[in-house]
C-alpha cells in the first residue's frame, strides 16, 4: 500500500511539474514575408550570387526556419493574398480573374477565419505591414463626398490583425495613401 501511495504521489508530482513546465514554453514568433515580384534567388541567404544585398532578410533566414517549397495559388497579388490569409482558393469567391481595386467590399467574407484571426484566438498578437489589395470600404462615394477623416471598414483590423500599416492596393489601383489600423493618415490622391 505504501508503494502505491508513493507511486501515486510521484506520478502527481511529475504531472504537476510537466504542467508547470508547459506553461513556461513560449510560443514561437511567426513572420511571413510575402512579396510581389521577388524570386527565390533574390535573397542572399538562399542564393550566394543574389543581385541584391538583403542583410536583414538573411539574418531572419539564418536564425529561423526557412520553408523552401511554397506555392502561390495565383500569379497575381489579390487572389494569392486571399489564399494565403484564408487557406482557400480565390476562385471560390466572386473574383474569377485579375485583381481588385482599393475601394469596395473586402474579398474576405465577414466572419471568414484568416491566419491572423486563428493566431489571435491562440494568444498571438498579429500585425500586417504592406499592401492589402483585398479591398476595403471608405466613407462616402468615390470622387464625390469621400470623408478621409472617418475610419475605413472591412480591412485588416476586422480580419484578425491587431495592427496594420500600409497601402490599400498597388499604387496604380485607385487610392494612394498610407493607412494605419483603420485610419487614413493623409487625404488620398485618387487614380482612375
Amino acid at each position: 500500500m505504501k508503494i502505491l501511495k508513493h507511486k501515486t504521489l510521484g506520478t502527481l508530482l511529475l504531472l504537476f511539474s510537466m504542467t508547470l513546465g508547459a506553461q513556461n514554453i513560449q510560443k514561437p514568433n511567426i513572420i511571413v514575408i510575402y512579396t510581389d515580384d521577388q524570386g527565390y534567388g533574390d535573397v542572399g541567404a538562399l542564393n550566394p550570387d543574389a543581385k541584391f544585398n538583403t542583410p536583414n532578410m538573411d539574418k531572419l533566414a539564418n536564425e529561423g526556419i526557412i520553408f523552401t517549397d511554397g506555392h502561390s495559388s495565383d500569379a497575381v497579388c489579390t487572389p494569392s493574398r486571399y489564399s494565403l490569409l484564408t487557406g482557400r482558393y480565390s476562385w471560390r469567391t466572386s473574383l474569377k480573374e485579375g485583381v481588385l481595386r482599393a475601394d469596395g467590399p473586402c474579398l474576405i467574407e465577414k466572419d471568414r477565419m484568416t491566419i491572423a484571426s486563428l493566431l489571435q484566438e491562440n494568444g498571438y498578437k498579429t500585425a500586417m505591414i504592406g499592401k492589402w489589395h483585398l479591398q476595403m470600404e471608405f466613407e462616402g462615394s468615390l470622387g464625390k463626398d469621400r470623408d478621409w477623416s472617418k475610419p475605413f471598414t472591412d480591412g485588416p483590423i476586422e480580419k484578425g490583425f491587431d495592427y496594420y500599416f500600409g497601402i490599400p492596393a498597388s499604387m496604380n489601383y485607385g487610392i494612394l495613401t498610407y493607412l494605419e489600423n483603420d485610419k487614413v493618415l493623409v487625404s488620398s490622391c485618387i487614380m482612375d
